[in-house]
């Protein structure tokens, strides 16, 4: 399971961030506003823009695998 998280930088591009084992205790509105916290702690940036200034989206993604052989 990963939280998979869509934001977009100050510079106007699109980012990613993908997160393994998350907590699913969270509900969607906790989840927003815990990621919403992430822009302003400044730790992400790249030619002097904000990667992840403001958060768009968000999901759980699971992976089924099907062994074949």
């Amino acid at each position: 399971m990963k939280l998979v998280a869509n934001f977009t930088s100050n510079g106007g591009s699109s980012q990613t961030l993908t997160l393994a084992d998350p907590n699913r205790s969270y509900t969607p509105a906790q989840l927003k506003g815990l990621l919403e916290q992430i822009g302003p702690l400044d730790l992400f940036s790249k030619d002097g823009n904000t990667l992840y200034d403001t958060v768009e989206s968000a999901m759980f993604v699971e992976t089924k695998e099907t062994i074949l052989f």
